[in-house]
């Protein structure tokens, strides 16, 4: 009986092993995902008691102005330099009929479509889990 009792300790022991070796020592990917630490948007023209603003024509004869943001991040090699979210303040108002409409949009890779002569404020995130974020007013005269 006691060589039954060694035996099956042993036999647990050497499962528990490699079941630990198996399942346990295997790396995540995510364990070594190097975040962002800085992320600063570049296409501005001047910065006024540290707010930054930027200017886009309106083309009277197409009926619309467009302008691309570009940013820089930190460090170089961040696991998701692209993991960005961009949205507009102060971009919509409500028609006569009552419906929500814009006066500016912005497109997932950070193109700005100005529908009418406004200022909206432009605001880029990190969803890389860094919450940083970095703002700019364009100004669409």
């Amino acid at each position: 009986m006691k060589k039954t009792v060694i035996f099956s300790i042993a036999i647990i022991y050497l499962i528990s092993i490699i079941v630990v070796t198996f399942f346990g020592m295997q790396s995540r990917l995510d364990q070594f995902q190097v975040y962002m630490t800085k992320i600063e948007i570049t296409s501005y023209e001047q910065v006024v008691n540290g707010n930054k603003y930027t200017f886009v024509d309106f083309n009277d004869d197409e009926g619309y102005a467009s302008m691309f943001i570009e940013y820089t991040y930190a460090p170089d090699n961040a696991s998701y330099p692209d993991k960005v979210s961009f949205s507009l303040s102060g971009n919509t108002y409500v028609d006569e009929n009552g419906e929500t409409a814009y006066y500016a949009e912005v497109s997932p890779n950070g193109e700005v479509v100005f529908y009418s002569r406004k200022a909206v404020v432009l605001t880029i995130r990190t969803t890389d889990g860094s919450s940083l974020s970095d703002s700019v007013t364009i100004i669409c005269r």
